[in-house]
């Protein structure tokens, strides 16, 4: 028969167990209410996208096939995986006459890679030095005429709204050359490729330092239920 102590003992046991249990089982309700409000805000914001985009191709603006080729590159549009038809998008949209495609192009063949995009990443020779100024060649009068290339985002943390944002594209180029651009040898060495160059860092910079971005889009303004 079980003392007066270990009942006691038992009781809280119980007790402590009942709690943490009531409290995970909260903490994991709140979890999972939060990710789906994640989830249908996400939901509401790639359709106010799209919405968007279908507005500018009806009336022939060649920024909506730049929001599609891009979208279908950020992988919120699943309608082109294959990152040369993806990158075929952006050439139609080149065509047509969007800026930020003839821009991302460029950008796409200064950094190797395998398609346009990738803005939230900072962009690099990846040893392919000829493509890297080639590219660079393309993009610098470019970037004489508009220094930025727009994305659609859902803003910040302090307001999560859906968003034309914008990406100062000297930016991704100068630290280069600030830093000079190493690659690995076969033998494990690290060899200098792209050495560092204070002049080419300043035309590129001084470009990044002056860019103005026109007033902010923020469509859900623009599109409402």
């Amino acid at each position: 028969m079980l003392s007066l102590r270990s009942l006691i003992i038992t009781g809280l046991i119980l007790l402590v167990t009942v709690l943490l249990s009531a409290c995970m089982t909260g903490a994991y309700v709140a979890t999972e209410l939060e990710n789906a409000d994640r989830k249908k805000a996400y939901t509401q914001h790639v359709a106010i996208f799209k919405q968007h985009i279908k507005a500018l191709q009806d009336k022939g603006d060649p920024l909506g096939d730049y929001f599609y080729a891009l979208g279908n590159s950020d992988g919120w549009i699943k309608d082109v995986k294959d990152p040369k038809e993806i990158t075929a998008l952006f050439e139609k949209a080149a065509a047509k006459g969007s800026m930020d495609a003839n821009i991302l192009l460029a950008l796409q063949e200064a950094s190797s890679d395998p398609k346009p995009g990738r803005l939230d990443y900072l962009k690099s020779p990846r040893g392919n030095i000829a493509a890297w100024e080639s590219g660079l060649a393309k993009l610098l009068p470019l970037l004489q005429e508009q220094c930025y290339a727009r994305r659609l985002t859902t803003g910040d943390l302090f307001d999560p709204r859906p968003q034309e944002d914008y990406y100062s594209i000297a930016g991704e180029i100068w630290p280069t050359f600030r830093d000079g651009h190493h690659t690995q040898s076969n033998q494990g060495e690290w060899v200098l490729k792209v050495p560092k160059n204070p002049e080419r860092q300043k035309i590129w910079e001084d470009i990044d330092n002056n860019c103005k971005f026109p007033p902010d889009v923020w469509l859900d303004t623009l599109y409402r239920d």
